[in-house]
């Protein structure tokens, strides 16, 4: 019964609410939802809390089972309904001979008891799926918790027979004896009967299709007109994520000495980082990737304290540890903190509550990542890296980018973050190569790493030789207030430096820009305003107490394109596009085409089926309104503080999605490509199955060819017009509220 199933798909929560539960549940008139689940919740998120609560649950190393059995059995008070005689002898039993002991009292035969535990699950498929995601990896949490799905199991299947007993005495009905009990369908057979209309499934791929071919037309060889391209004096690196393509656009367009180029927003370094103020280590890298390093960060101040939780919490928490104390403050002090907090409503100001947003925090610390022992930490990791890692490192993102050689003087690394004022959701907000984390620590040990003359030595050795005059800065964008930040100012030497204020003017005005077109979508944001006023506009949006979309995150994401920027640049694609620098020149095997897929597939495909879901049915696979979310355990939201925690994204980040799936555009032949494929292993289910779109552009002739499990199909674009342009991108976007086709950027002369 507990034998994991891996290629099972269960249906949605809607089926299960219709099975042989919920008739049983109605035949006996009793609502084991309402009454057991917010039990289940309250003691599952106590278990599992991660630092809301002030004392811990379970005692060190006691799993879930044991922990309830020993709450029952020992507590002052009864802990209800384990307290009822007719269920405790069973917690001195296995969960395995609790589990069939229950299911054969309330269902009553075995041919139904995985029904019956699929749909008692799937009544709270949030809470289940958290505890068996930390089963498979407990390392999920920082304050590590012993559970499974059996003790789930185990402790609901009594929490739900001392009920039914209670309410219906000991000789209720089971499952077994109802009437017309074999109408009912059986999950079982959900896959074998499962019809999709053929009329659904043609005008969904005919609306992916028009969407795909805007794109596609716009690829078609362009003239352009034979000017020299200035030498650059500068070059960015950003991450792949959508928010960056505009950003990208607009810094081009404001200066055409800067060339930028896309990656994974890991920028090809994946490590555990321990902030000077972090309690835990925390991975900088897609969750695929188990990180082998650790780099920890000290401040350059010597003798500066570490800032203890509760110091940093200091100006939002009260914290009595007593009920009298508790009582106190809340009747004294409760109705200052609601005047404060209707102040901050009405007059929202730019400071986030006494945290440092992104764009405040100084370089005033150091990463420690040259390794100096080889001595590996208690959990096997290596403390920083040595100098032929760092070389490692550096070099397969140049190489996955295509940038050897050209180095211009000054190369920024642009990492993003996002900062709002009240949103539980901001690790959805942030970088997801970086496990939804700002990205700050990984440009930060990448542009170490690449001024370090002992990793430019071994670079040099493979063929890749920056220059002396060339230095690379860190920076930070925050995606919601469209602010850089830029880190390590102290190492910079002046001479390397040149170019440095032409690259911060330039990114200014190209922020303003961005702030502005963002605007457009925001029903109270200025339209058409001066750059300062709408800038201006989302700065309060992130600081607002009230304001539940700060941003709108990666909505209507549609493109991934993976070659070289003339691929793309001229082109207005609307914010929607995964930008992944790439020259299919030197690839001739599709070695480098394998790694850069190995991220964008799960990372880039991943986003935009979480998007897709949440915005066809946003009640199931999404989380539906922000609104009444709570914070539960530091682990997820839930509404209210007794519902199950919510699943996928809410309403305000999808409810201007356009739910097509993601189209790969990679600059690549064919026949490359299917080498390539041949070593991609797993990833291939993404492309075979369909959850993603993927064609083939020649490098060359710009020919296009859809990929299916069966081979490839030219693309026929036949009944495309011409790609509407425009000079700039603010000659697009004036008067828009809705997304745009894919424009070509033809600059005045």
């Amino acid at each position: 019964m507990f034998i994991a199933d891996d290629p099972v798909h269960y249906p949605p929560v809607s089926l299960a609410n219709h099975g042989i539960r919920n008739r049983w549940l109605t035949h006996v008139e009793v609502d084991l939802n309402s009454l057991v689940q917010p039990i289940m919740f309250r003691l599952l998120a106590n278990f599992l809390d991660q630092g809301i609560s002030r004392w811990t649950m379970p005692k060190p190393n006691e799993s879930f089972w044991d922990c309830i059995r020993r709450l029952a059995q020992n507590s002052f008070l009864p802990l209800y309904p384990f307290h009822e005689a007719s269920v405790r002898d069973l917690l001195d039993l296995d969960p395995d001979t609790v589990i069939l002991t229950c299911l054969q009292k309330i269902v009553g035969t075995e041919t139904l008891y995985e029904q019956y535990l699929l749909e008692m699950l799937l009544a709270h498929p949030g809470w289940a799926g958290m505890v068996r995601l930390i089963e498979l990896d407990p390392k999920i949490l920082l304050e590590r918790r012993q559970i499974s799905l059996k003790e789930l199991i185990a402790v609901e299947l009594v929490a739900e027979l001392a009920t039914i007993q209670k309410r219906r005495g000991g000789d209720f009905v089971c499952i077994a004896k109802l009437p017309s009990l074999t109408e009912l369908p059986l999950l079982s057979d959900y896959e074998e009967n499962i019809t999709v209309p053929l009329h659904l499934i043609v005008w969904h791929e005919a609306m992916e299709f028009s969407l795909h071919a805007e794109f596609l037309a716009a690829l078609k060889p362009r003239p352009m007109a034979e000017a020299e391209k200035p030498k650059p004096i500068a070059q960015a690196f950003f991450c792949i994520d959508d928010r960056e393509c505009s950003l990208r656009r607009h810094l081009e367009e404001t200066h055409d000495g800067i060339e930028t180029f896309g990656a994974a927003g890991f920028f090809g370094i994946d490590f555990l980082y321990q902030g000077f103020d972090d309690a835990y280590p925390v991975a900088q890298c897609p969750n695929i990737i188990n990180p082998k390093h650790l780099v920890m960060e000290s401040n350059l101040a010597e003798d500066v304290p570490k800032n203890s939780v509760a110091d940093s919490f200091s100006a939002l928490h009260i914290k009595p540890h007593s009920l009298l104390r508790g009582w106190l403050f809340t009747q004294v002090l409760g109705i200052g903190y609601a005047a404060r907090m209707i102040w901050e409503v009405f007059r929202p100001g730019s400071q986030l509550l006494k945290i440092k947003k992104l764009s405040e925090v100084d370089a005033h610390t150091h990463l420690h990542l040259l390794r100096e022992s080889d001595e590996p930490t208690e959990d096997g990791k290596m403390l920083g890296f040595s100098f032929t890692e760092m070389a490692d490192k550096i070099e397969g993102l140049l190489r996955n980018i295509g940038l050897t050689k050209d180095f211009a003087p000054l190369v920024v690394v642009v990492a993003h973050g996002s900062s709002s004022t009240n949103n539980p959701h901001f690790a959805a907000y942030d970088c997801g190569a970086c496990s939804g984390k700002p990205g700050a620590p990984n440009a930060r040990a990448f542009a170490w790493m690449a001024n370090h003359g002992n990793v430019r030595a071994i670079l040099s050795e493979r063929g890749i030789s920056i220059p002396d005059q060339t230095y690379f800065i860190p920076a930070l964008h925050n995606t919601s207030r469209d602010e850089i930040t830029y880190f390590d100012k102290h190492l910079f030497p002046e001479a390397a430096i040149y170019n440095l204020p032409a690259f911060q003017q330039a990114m200014q005005e190209a922020l303003d820009k961005n702030a502005q077109e963002r605007c457009r979508w925001f029903e109270l944001g200025p339209q058409s305003a001066p750059y300062e006023i709408a800038h201006e506009h989302v700065i309060s949006r992130a600081t607002s107490i009230f304001e539940p979309r700060p941003e709108l995150n990666h909505s209507n994401n549609l493109y991934s394109i993976v070659g070289r920027r003339s691929l793309t640049e001229g082109l207005f694609l609307d914010r929607r596009a995964f930008l992944h620098s790439y020259n299919p020149d030197s690839d001739p095997d599709g070695t480098l085409i394998v790694k850069i897929l190995s991220a964008v597939i799960p990372v880039c495909g991943g986003i935009n089926l979480e998007y897709l879901f949440s915005r066809i049915d946003n009640s199931v696979y999404g989380a539906g309104t922000k609104l009444p979310h709570n914070v539960i355990g530091l682990l997820g939201v839930a509404n209210g503080v007794e519902g199950d925690l919510r699943t996928g994204l809410p309403s305000q980040m999808i409810e201007v999605h356009e739910p097509a799936r993601l189209l790969i555009v990679i600059e690549q032949t064919t026949n490359i490509l299917d080498q390539a494929f041949a070593k991609l292993g797993e990833l291939t289910e993404w492309l075979d199955n369909g959850w993603v779109r993927l064609v083939s552009c020649h490098p060359a002739s710009r020919e296009l060819f859809y990929y299916f499990s069966t081979g490839w199909e030219a693309v026929d674009l036949s009944m495309m017009g011409e790609v509407p342009a425009e000079v700039c991108s603010e000659a697009i976007t004036a008067g828009q509220k809705a997304t745009i086709p894919v424009h070509q950027l033809r600059r005045a002369s």
